[in-house]
């Protein structure tokens, strides 16, 4: 995370461990799919639709994790 000099009143310490985490999954998921060559075009645009499904689930798996904690909670 690039850190530069804060001269605002405002703290944005989690405002930018937000876009740091943002930027990271967005990093992993063009990982994901660093082609070896660029003629298979068609396979590269599979791969990243593939990447983003999987990112997808992960978070939707998560918010319903979530969920069903909350649910949890509030019932007692």
């Amino acid at each position: 995370m690039a850190t530069k000099k804060n001269t605002s009143s405002v703290d944005t310490k989690n405002g930018d461990k937000i876009a740091a985490f943002g930027t990271q999954a967005t990093a992993a998921i063009k990982a994901g799919f660093t082609p070896k060559s660029y003629e298979k075009e068609d396979q590269i645009v599979n791969a990243r639709k593939a990447a983003n499904v999987e990112a997808k689930k992960a978070k939707a798996k998560k918010k319903a994790k979530l969920a069903k904690a909350s649910r949890k909670k509030n019932k007692k």
